[in-house]
């Protein structure tokens, strides 16, 4: 299984290649963008489709990754919680009584007397 995901992994990478070779005259063209509203204006320097495309994919990627990272964390934290749980209170418990000990200290009475 690892080496059919190394291999996938490979072709992916590959194609993503090859489609950089054969568009680069696009992914050099640069864009700028801007904001304005009536009293504030913003316009970014000039930026290329590819450094466009790196920011994008970097921004879902964090987007994607912070609430897997904020769960994992809440899940190791009930992890901890539940093992403290299973290894039970700090004082132990009293052992169980046994059957002898349910009589509370009380003698047999025999019914036949000895001379």
């Amino acid at each position: 299984m690892k080496l059919i995901k190394q291999i996938i992994i490979i072709i992916i990478l590959a194609v993503c290649i090859l489609v950089l070779f054969e568009n680069y005259d696009a992914l050099k063209t640069v864009f700028s963008f801007r904001f304005g509203l009536y009293f504030i204006g913003w316009r970014t320097s000039p930026l290329p489709v590819w450094l466009i495309i790196i920011i994008a994919f970097a921004l879902g990627y964090a987007a994607a990754f912070i609430p897997g990272f904020i769960q994992k964390i809440s899940y190791k934290n009930r992890i901890k919680k539940l093992e403290n749980d299973l290894k039970g209170p700090a004082i132990p418990a009293k052992p169980a009584q046994s059957t002898s000990d349910q009589t509370h200290g009380q003698t047999e009475v025999s019914t036949s007397e000895k001379p």
